[in-house]
């Protein structure tokens, strides 16, 4: 584990919820990014990613994590996806070989997301947006601020925020496509 993130998980074992909110917002986007390839439907895979953040908080006394914090959280996300999918018998409807098939994909290293390129490259698309566009994304969804507090922090008329964000999304949807590749 990283020096930086062996201070956050210290921090957070020791109940720091600043700690905990720095590393929710610098993973949020990763980690949805990575649910929603194997769950579609973006209410659920955020339902997914609360889970896994609140379990994560509640057992962060018993935990001992010897990789990165990240590769733990992405292979929690994983796991939560799984059990998701085998709750909801989504892989029923398959049958047979087909979902055999489902599994050994998510262990393949041809179908595994690479994590860093993907987040590199997440921050590069964030950094390339224009200058307005980028903060307003950026208070809404690393700093978790409401379109009315971003208008009036930025004295700007709610719908200009609304039309920002629908305008920052639209272009890092564009940007992340090969990342997003979701069944309809």
């Amino acid at each position: 584990m990283r020096t930086d993130e062996k201070d956050i998980y210290e921090l957070i074992r020791d109940g720091d919820i600043k700690a905990f909110n720095l590393l929710f917002q610098r993973l949020y986007m990763q980690l949805y990014i990575y649910c929603r390839k194997f769950i579609p439907d973006p209410e659920e895979a955020k339902d997914i990613l609360q889970n896994v953040f609140l379990h994560f908080w509640e057992r962060r006394g018993e935990l001992c994590i010897d990789t990165s914090l990240r590769a733990y959280l992405f292979r929690a996300v994983h796991n939560e996806c799984l059990n998701f999918i085998r709750s909801t018998r989504q892989t029923d409807l398959l049958g047979g070989e087909e979902t055999i098939a489902l599994y050994d994909c998510f262990d393949r290293p041809d179908e595994t997301l690479n994590v860093n390129e993907m987040e590199r490259h997440l921050k590069n698309s964030i950094d390339s947006l224009p200058e307005q566009c980028r903060v307003i994304f950026r208070l809404s969804r690393f700093d978790g601020l409401s379109v009315r507090e971003i208008a009036g922090k930025l004295d700007l008329s709610p719908r200009t925020v609304e039309t920002q964000i629908y305008r920052a999304l639209k272009m890092l949807r564009k940007e992340m496509k090969e990342y997003l590749r979701l069944s309809s």
